[in-house]
C-alpha cells in the first residue's frame, strides 16, 4: 500500500555510513536498536527515510484512533505518576 507521509520533524542526524551490497542489501544492525518493523519512504529528491513502527493489537486500535478516550487515559497515567490515586472496593463497581 503506497501513501503520502508527511513527516514532522526533518532534522536529522547522520549516524553511519554504510556500503550496499552487489546484491543491493544494506545492513543496518545496531542502527536499528530494538526495532523489528520500519516504514520506508522516498521523496522525489531520492532521499530514503526509515520510520519505526509499533504493532498494536487489534483489540487496542480503537484506543489510538478515539482522541478522547487516548487524552483520558494519558491524564489517567499523569495523575498516577504525581501520586493522585486512590483505593477502590472492585466489588463496589
Amino acid at each position: 500500500m503506497k501513501a503520502t507521509v508527511h513527516i514532522v520533524d526533518e532534522e536529522f542526524v547522520e549516524i553511519d555510513t554504510r556500503k550496499v551490497d552487489e546484491r543491493k542489501r544494506l545492513t543496518l544492525g545496531a542502527a536499528l536498536g530494538d526495532l523489528d518493523r520500519v516504514r520506508i519512504l522516498k521523496n522525489n529528491r531520492g532521499e530514503i527515510l526509515l520510520q519505526p513502527l509499533a504493532d498494536i493489537p487489534a483489540s487496542e486500535v480503537w484506543l489510538y484512533t478515539n482522541r478522547e478516550a487516548s487524552e483520558l487515559v494519558q491524564k489517567g497515567i499523569k495523575e498516577a505518576g504525581e501520586g493522585k490515586v486512590s483505593r477502590m472496593n472492585p466489588d463496589k463497581l
